[in-house]
């Protein structure tokens, strides 16, 4: 693969530059100088021609070089994980804030986000008050990680994994990305299902759930292939239209949604401390999940955006309709109780349930195309990012342009979702959980490093020119330690179908599941004194 590959444009130009600047130098010293000069036929091909650099292979790499300019010329976004530098940002204006809100708040105006919601009610037992309470509270307090961690991405210009090195090193960070590229095929794996299911309705069950999953696939595929420009073109054109489909389902569910109170799910709901800790790591495991891509999206805003109001705008973004749309979840589902047609339409998968509700005829069908908007919305700025976690796992993929690895992304998460997609409510719990455990002990070094040792975060706290050099980068000794301590309370405190832990035992209802907040609490505490000793001793 390396030989198809190119030098990132940015580098291409610096060389024409330089290349132009020293002949007209030379056009100074000696009038000889100032004719055009030869084309340069090396042994490789074409060179150079009066200082402008020319395709130097021919054949079929030759074509394929051309053919990726092409694409680059036209927009298509070629930078991976190499960091970003200023002179290739965007301009700051109160229209740049826009786009970032949008992204946000599309990727989450999703039906995995309804879903979400709705296990509340349907696995932990929680009646329509405890789940607000939960949702409220878990989900301002899990957005703050990512929003923090999305605002040094201007600052360095660096994506959110490549940052991790600055941390954990550079041989752990291939770990943690190794982490968390399973976990996005994992996520992109579910996302899908729903889009799949979506399609399928919208055809009155002509197609298959297998078409549908992969029609909602290629466009995904199609929309990251290009890159932040088409993320924030599609988030920007789909969250009116998500959100106007939400509003109708509300105006649907109206005249029956005092039935989340009503005295018929006392049956059903059973309000207890395991019930409201396990919901909870549910929620937490849900949202602090973009930590891992937080700044992925943010690196084209300048070095001076102000961190307060990039971090109220992500924010806001992230939190709002998490809020909104996961309480009309948990309402569907109570609400759903109360009518067996929508319970067992509940049962089968949430598209299921939204199609009842809306009536299940020719109006409902065109509903769940439009909903396929809010999956894809969702789907392709993850496929982005996975390919950048791959980079980061894999260091020698960095010479493979960025729009390349949607494809790879793609044709791993894709078989894993139509094998997987007749288990959706057992595995979307589990996974959401799992989430937040490793989350758990990845969030608190990057966050004490950018307030602690490395602040104020900035290109001299953080040096540009060390994130690809191991010899420069921390040996990642504090993270090891502070996470070998935290993953035994993991075991200890986590509540899943197929693990309880002793501590998660004794909390009223047996299953208490309290893994992130402790192992979070563990890390966090730990990992200061062991850096500072870490620092101290070799410098790094």
């Amino acid at each position: 693969m390396s030989g198809l590959m190119t030098a990132p444009r940015s580098v291409r130009g610096h060389e024409q530059e330089h290349n132009q600047d020293q002949d007209l130098e030379l056009k100074d010293l000696d009038p000889e100088l100032a004719r055009p000069a030869p084309l340069d036929s090396g042994a490789a091909g074409a060179g150079t021609y009066d200082g402008v650099a020319l395709p130097r292979r021919r054949g079929v790499v030759g074509m394929l070089e051309r053919g990726m300019d092409l694409l680059v010329r036209y927009g298509v976004e070629e930078r991976g994980i190499q960091p970003r530098p200023e002179e290739e940002r965007e301009q700051l204006s109160a229209w740049s804030y826009f786009p970032q809100w949008t992204l946000w708040a599309a990727l989450n105006t999703n039906i995995l986000t309804f879903s979400a919601g709705m296990l509340g009610p349907s696995l932990f037992g929680l009646d329509f008050r405890a789940s607000v309470l939960c949702i409220v509270f878990f989900g301002a307090a899990s957005s703050v990680p990512p929003a923090f961690l999305a605002c040094n991405g201007p600052k360095l210009g660096m994506r959110q994994m490549v940052q991790a090195r600055y941390a954990f090193g550079y041989y752990l960070a291939l770990v943690f990305g190794l982490i968390n590229c399973t976990s996005f095929v994992m996520f992109l794996s579910l996302t899908v299902i729903l889009g799949g299911q979506c399609l399928s309705l919208a055809s009155n069950s002509d197609m298959s759930w297998t078409v549908g999953i992969v029609i909602v696939a290629i466009i995904a595929l199609i929309l990251s292939f290009v890159g932040l420009r088409a993320l924030h073109i599609l988030s920007i054109a789909s969250f009116p239209i998500i959100l106007v489909l939400y509003a109708v389902l509300v105006g649907v569910m109206g005249d029956k949604l005092h039935l989340v109170y009503s005295d018929a799910l006392a049956t059903v709901t059973d309000v207890t401390p395991s019930g409201v800790l396990a919901f909870g790591a549910t929620l937490i495991g849900f949202t602090v999940s973009y930590c891992s891509l937080a700044s992925d999206f943010t690196t084209t805003l300048p070095s001076h955006t102000p961190r307060g109001t990039l971090f109220l705008v992500i924010w806001t973004g992230l939190f709002i309709p998490i809020m909104l749309i996961q309480i009309l979840g948990a309402a569907a589902q109570l609400v759903a109780f109360s009518f067996p047609d929508w319970e067992t339409a509940s049962f089968v998968g949430v598209p299921n349930l939204i199609f009842e509700i809306t009536g299940s005829g020719g109006a409902a069908r065109f509903v769940m195309v439009l909903f396929c908007f809010s999956v894809i919305a969702n789907t392709a700025p993850t496929i982005y990012s996975c390919g950048l976690s791959a980079q980061v796992a894999i260091p020698w993929l960095v010479r493979v342009p960025r729009y390349f690895l949607a494809f790879v992304v793609s044709a791993v998460y894709l078989p894993v979702a139509i094998a997987g997609s007749t288990h959706f409510y057992t595995v979307l719990s589990n996974f959401s959980s799992v989430l937040g455990y490793w989350q758990a002990i990845f969030i608190p070094p990057m966050i004490l490093e950018a307030v602690i040792f490395r602040a104020p975060v900035s290109a001299s706290t953080y040096p540009i020119d060390a994130w690809d050099q191991p010899s420069k980068l921390p040996i990642g000794i504090s993270a090891i330690v502070a996470g070998c301590c935290g993953i035994p309370l993991i075991a200890a405190c986590m509540a899943q179908a197929w693990w309880v832990g002793w501590i998660a035992q004794m909390i009223p209802g047996g299953e208490g599941d309290i893994a992130f907040e402790l192992t979070f609490a563990v890390v966090t505490i730990l990992y200061v004194p062991l850096r500072y000793l870490e620092r101290k001793h070799t410098g790094r």
